[in-house]
């Protein structure tokens, strides 16, 4: 393979790989929601009084951290692939 080529498909797969990521963060988040809205309804209809989940910038934090665990591993990859295109075949004696 030339170095071109594996260029060509690190990036598709990184791609790839950002799509489901940002598939399942949209899936958490949304889920996350859900429990915070059916948390909230249910303290309202005990009667009891509304303590606030806020959760910050805890979503922030970790969106930015798997975007960055991601782009490390394919970065990796991406040069151990080449290092190994590019340095000579040694032979074992």
């Amino acid at each position: 393979m030339s170095p071109d080529e594996i260029l060509s498909t690190v990036k598709k797969y990184k791609l790839k790989s950002v799509k489901i990521l940002m598939g399942f963060l949209a899936f958490a988040i949304a889920v996350n929601w859900y429990f915070i809205t059916t948390g909230i309804e249910r303290q309202v209809e005990l009667g009891l009084p509304y303590v606030s989940s806020d959760s910050g910038f805890i979503w922030g934090v970790i969106i930015t951290g798997l975007y960055t665990v991601l782009y490390l591993c394919f970065y990796s990859i991406e040069n151990i692939l080449l290092e190994l295109l590019i340095k000579p075949k040694e032979i074992p004696e």
